[in-house]
């Protein structure tokens, strides 16, 4: 499915299900299983169909693992350290093999688990132990984390979203003289300009640094005005009159036969993935237009075939895509050999860290709902919102442009 393009430049060794497994560090954890050909690294809850990463932005659970003893891991969001301890969760056999597969076949239109087996004592109890393995939430930690400590941090503006727009709004309000905070959840600064090369120098540009910033960190709520963060040291709170929130889209996705099994990616993940030096090594289908469609093919070439999302029939396979099916005409269907489906769709708004917070949203038949907001982004009482989360596409300039309108309206 996939192919390593250069040489180890930090190779380390890593370990799945207790086997040895090469990787390059940095990477995430995630990418350096798919490199390696371990392309199922997970189940699904309840009817255990085969999972593996499609998004590579911590948006979907087909990357969850067990990591040195930590349930539910997104590989795709941890950086390859070496000697990790990789471990598939919920499975009775194996990652490829897993018994509990029959589930999905003898109840194909789901479980009522609500009802299951209640009210039937002797068998009640049994169900209830192995319930757990079923619904797929993973065994406990090895060990008990010890309290981290919490601590107050006020400043003039908090950004939310360290991906283009939010950089550019940090950096030009921190130019200014505004004490910013960044917080991001992604596995470094950056977001989708992560899977562009050719704007490495321009993140180098505006990547902020210090105590201020916050990677790999979750921006989890809105309390009583003051933003709850939940970094790798322990909770922050985050006390700003303005905060600005750039939480980018969710990854499209459409409604096919099969559209959950491996080999489903959306085409901006596969970018991000050739940036780390991890390509296909073999045909891709790309449905759908804009972007991420343009800039895979671009990379890609002629090992590409495009086609409209709505030509999409469906995908066949068992364990992982073996071909796409694509509609030709009113009864024709063709059928395309290929191990990865690469989706370029309309993103899925991040709105709801911002409507928590008080902002506005609208509804796109074409995206779902958005942030509201006026061609300064804003949205609300100390409230801004800029990106993709209001609504626009992926487009370096265009995004850039409205960040810049962002940061003077709140300056002004």
């Amino acid at each position: 499915m996939f192919r390593r393009t250069r040489a180890f430049r930090d190779p380390v060794t890593i370990h799945l299900d207790g086997s040895p497994v090469r990787a390059e560090r940095g990477e995430p954890l995630a990418a350096s299983l798919l490199a390696e050909d371990k392309i199922i690294l997970a189940r699904s809850p309840k009817l255990h169909r085969p999972r593996s990463a499609s998004c590579f932005r911590g948006g979907c659970d087909g990357c969850l693992m067990r990591v040195d003893g930590t349930p539910n891991v997104m590989t795709c969001l941890h950086a390859t350290r070496g000697d990790e301890e990789v471990e598939a969760q919920n499975v009775v056999g194996s990652r490829q093999a897993d018994l509990l597969r029959v589930t999905d076949w003898f109840f194909p239109k789901g479980i009522d688990h609500h009802h299951f087996m209640a009210g039937v004592p002797a068998l009640g109890s049994i169900m209830q132990s192995f319930a757990r393995k079923i619904a797929g939430l993973g065994r406990m930690p090895s060990e008990i984390e010890a309290p981290r400590p919490a601590r107050l941090l006020e400043a003039d503006v908090v950004v939310v979203g360290a991906g283009l727009a939010g950089l550019v709004v940090a950096q030009k309000l921190g130019a200014a003289g505004a004490r910013v905070v960044v917080v991001d959840d992604g596995l470094s600064l950056g977001g989708s300009l992560r899977a562009l090369p050719d704007q490495a120098p321009h993140l180098a540009s505006i990547r902020p640094s210090g105590d201020l910033v916050f990677s790999r960190a979750t921006a989890a709520g809105i309390y009583l005005g003051d933003l709850l963060v939940a970094a790798e040291e322990g909770a922050v709170v985050v006390r700003a009159p303005a905060k600005v929130f750039a939480t980018g889209a969710h990854d499209g996705i459409s409604a096919f036969p099969g559209n959950d099994l491996p080999g489903v990616f959306s085409a901006r993940a596969v970018c991000l993935l050739h940036t780390y030096g991890v390509e296909p090594d073999g045909p891709v289908v790309v449905a759908g237009e804009g972007f991420w469609a343009d800039e895979l093919a671009r990379r890609l070439g002629d090992r590409v075939v495009r086609c409209e999302a709505s030509a999409l029939a469906g995908v066949e396979g068992t364990g992982q895509v073996k071909r796409v099916l694509l509609r030709e005409g009113a009864d024709d269907e063709r059928r395309i050999d290929t191990e990865i489906l690469a989706l370029a769709l309309p993103g899925a708004p991040a709105f709801e860290l911002a409507a928590q917070a008080g902002a506005e949203v609208r509804f796109d038949p074409t995206r779902g709902y958005a942030v509201a907001c006026d061609a300064n982004g804003a949205a609300g009482e100390g409230i801004w919102a800029v990106g993709e989360c209001t609504g626009m596409d992926f487009d370096p300039d265009v995004i850039t442009a409205a960040a810049e309108r962002c940061a003077a309206a709140i300056n002004a």
